[in-house]
């Protein structure tokens, strides 16, 4: 889908700088168009004009006592005498006087002509018609129709083929990925099964603990690479949880973790606090910041976790003594990290976030270098 999207994007973008390199012999079409108009118009205007003064012409020669003016559906004329006052006019109520031979009044285009002496007294004829450029503007609309279908088509194809190796790296390296991470749970699982029970044959071997917190850190890498690979494939089920039985299990998970830094979870938990919510989801939520917490904590100090009812919210928070953030701006950025010593890809903050905005979470964090950090996480009632 993402693929698809980028491929859209592209496409879209190369047809509209393809279109605007095409306007440029477009518009000169458009202008050489407009100028042969221009001149069919002239040249029709003559030959009727020419047709006027043939009958004007013809008329004394016949022996005739009314003279029937031309008409046409197209073209209207007057007939002027030498003082310019209209002989015979069928432009209406129009004043139309001018010296020049061509003339554009509003939305016509005239033509004068000079007559010889003739039985009508007529000194000038004018003829004008409607400018129309219809057919001009139609031709053009074609025109460009037919490029851009033409532009969408061939930029279609091109950037379908230049990304098709890209397509395949892509589909392969994500079908690598899943069966990597398909092929570490069960190893991880076995693992810990395995420290399991050697912790219960050497109580308080601190090589063991060292191990199970370092296999517990490598399960909420998993997870978090898990569901980043595949959130889009996430079903929004939402269950209803008791919110506090769930983070004291998820607190006691990390307990051995706390324990090999000499650290203190703490953890104030009201009772009884119900939530609607996607149980994966509010994994990576907790998972994330009780590991943060430990991660970036000083050996030796204290983490409180707590969960209580404010007003119509339910607050969840993380507090740590640890070495402070520099910039809360950043955290939430994917690949972040705030110190790269302590290893991680900078994923997990930028899953939680993606989570909060999704589920209208509010989020806030208080942060002092060297002191301590705090996350609270505002959820709604449902």
């Amino acid at each position: 889908m993402i693929n698809n999207q980028y491929e859209i994007k592209y496409i879209i973008i190369q047809v509209f700088l393809t279109l605007f390199i095409a306007l440029i012999p477009i518009y000169f079409y458009l202008d050489a168009s407009f100028e042969n108009q221009a001149i069919k118009d002239k040249m029709d205007l003559k030959n009727y004009a020419n047709l006027v003064r043939t009958k004007m012409q013809n008329f004394e020669k016949e022996n005739t006592q009314v003279f029937h003016y031309p008409r046409s559906n197209i073209f209207t004329s007057a007939i002027l005498d030498k003082n310019n006052k209209k002989i015979f006019s069928l432009l209406g109520n129009e004043d139309i006087f001018f010296y020049e031979e061509f003339k554009t009044i509003n939305t016509k285009i005239c033509y004068k002509e000079y007559l010889s002496e003739n039985i009508l007294d007529a000194k000038s004829l004018i003829v004008c018609k409607d400018i129309d450029n219809s057919q001009v503007i139609y031709n053009a609309i074609i025109l460009l129709l037919c490029v851009s279908f033409f532009i969408f088509l061939s930029s279609f194809f091109i950037i379908k083929q230049s990304i098709e190796p890209y397509r395949r790296l892509n589909k392969y390296l994500d079908e690598f990925l899943k069966d990597a991470m398909h092929e570490l749970k069960t190893p991880i699982g076995v693992a810990r099964i395995n420290v399991d029970m050697l912790q219960l044959r050497l109580k308080n071997d601190k090589n063991i603990l060292r191990i199970k917190s370092a296999l517990k850190n490598m399960t909420i890498i998993y997870e978090d690479l898990e569901y980043y690979m595949q959130q889009n494939a996430v079903k929004d089920e939402k269950r209803d949880i008791d919110f506090s039985l769930f983070l004291a299990k998820r607190v006691e998970f990390f307990n051995d973790l706390a324990i090999s830094k000499n650290i203190v979870l703490n953890k104030y938990i009201e009772e009884n606090v119900m939530i609607n919510f996607n149980e994966i989801e509010l994994y990576r939520i907790i998972d994330n910041n009780i590991s943060n917490a430990i991660k970036y904590s000083k050996d030796s100090s204290i983490i409180e976790i707590s969960l209580q009812k404010e007003e119509k919210k339910i607050k969840l928070s993380f507090k740590d003594e640890g070495i402070g953030i520099k910039d809360t701006s950043k955290i939430f950025e994917r690949y972040y990290r705030g110190d790269k010593i302590t290893g991680g890809f900078g994923i997990g903050l930028s899953i939680v976030k993606n989570i909060c905005q999704k589920n209208r979470i509010e989020v806030r964090v208080e942060s002092q270098i060297n002191k301590g950090t705090t996350f609270i996480y505002l959820l709604e009632f449902h």
